[in-house]
């Protein structure tokens, strides 16, 4: 009979060599059986359930509880501690809540602007739009949802393959894993409807989590992050707890769609082309702070290499 102790060690010794596989082999079928209740509910149980609390739910024991654990499993305390103080860092220049309160909704509305013309009733609502629709749902959004996200997907999943990867290939596998964690909203489109909806969500997250990578390279906080994605949500859909975001308020009579996706795409490409695809990288030196990995240690008897310019003669400096 194998010992529970001896079990649990091989298993952390598994999770310490594979941190990317265990947190998709433990967040997709538990999140995704959390999310998929109100779409099963019907059928199975003969009700209608609610869905902005199984969403919550599936963030919180999909996403971020594994990224915490696994982090603490190949990290330990001081991995932990550095993902914590990157998930509440506030203090960052003003210019990047620009960016959540300014360009970002201003991005939608221009996309909107362009796909349905200009809003008839902007001079009575826009203040309403503004709090109720705007600011009101983005920290619904961020508190409930968003937040709990970006901590798992910035800055558990997207930074280790960064690490390892860099940060275009990292967005370009992150994206559609992203995308697939929405399979039970775009369930109720039926089969078809459904495929196609998870292949536009893809195509969008990509440029999105350029965008991302970018904001977590430049500002080291997640909760700026999470706020970027609460404020695109924050300009359609709103938060899921009721009430519209700001463009269904200016837009009362017609169909706003996707539009956050599409300007939230074509400020990531903006970002990626802006940064020739270094999206804000910053140098790798030493250990990895967000990750709580450590470089491979020289053997003892061994000088470790030098860093020299390319083409510089050995043992000059």
């Amino acid at each position: 009979m194998r010992s529970p102790v001896g079990a649990g060690r091989r298993l952390a010794g598994v999770v310490r060599r594979h941190p990317v596989a265990s947190f998709l082999a433990w967040s997709f079928p538990v999140g995704q059986a959390i999310a998929f209740q109100p779409v099963l509910a019907p059928a199975w149980y003969g009700v209608d359930l609610p869905t902005a609390p199984f969403v919550v739910a599936a963030n919180l024991l999909g996403l971020l509880l594994p990224a915490v654990v696994i982090t603490g499993v190949v990290g330990g305390r001081a991995g932990v501690r550095a993902l914590w103080r990157r998930a509440v860092r506030v203090r960052v220049p003003l210019r990047w809540y620009g960016l959540v309160l300014v360009v970002v909704p201003v991005a939608a509305a221009a996309v909107a602007g362009a796909l349905l013309g200009a809003p008839e009733a902007i001079g009575r609502v826009l203040v309403s739009a503004l709090l109720s629709g705007l600011l009101v749902q983005l920290l619904l959004g961020f508190l409930t949802t968003n937040w709990a996200e970006e901590v798992a997907w910035t800055g558990f999943l997207q930074t280790r393959l960064q690490d390892r990867h860099g940060p275009v290939r990292a967005a370009l596998v992150t994206g559609p894993l992203f995308a697939l964690q929405h399979a039970s909203l775009a369930a109720g489109n039926g089969w078809l409807g459904g495929v196609a909806v998870l292949l536009f969500i893809t195509a969008t997250a990509v440029p999105f989590r350029f965008l991302q990578g970018w904001v977590a390279n430049r500002t080291g906080s997640l909760l700026v992050v999470g706020l970027v994605h609460a404020a695109g949500n924050a300009t359609t859909d709103g938060s899921g707890f009721g009430g519209a975001g700001l463009l269904p308020r200016l837009y009362p009579d017609g169909t706003v769609g996707p539009v956050h996706l599409l300007a939230l795409a074509a400020v990531g490409l903006v970002v990626l082309a802006a940064t020739r695809g270094r999206l804000g990288r910053p140098a790798a030196r030493g250990a990895s702070a967000a990750t709580g990995t450590r470089p491979p240690a020289v053997p003892a008897g061994r000088r470790a290499p030098s860093r020299r310019a390319p083409g510089q003669p050995a043992g000059r400096r």
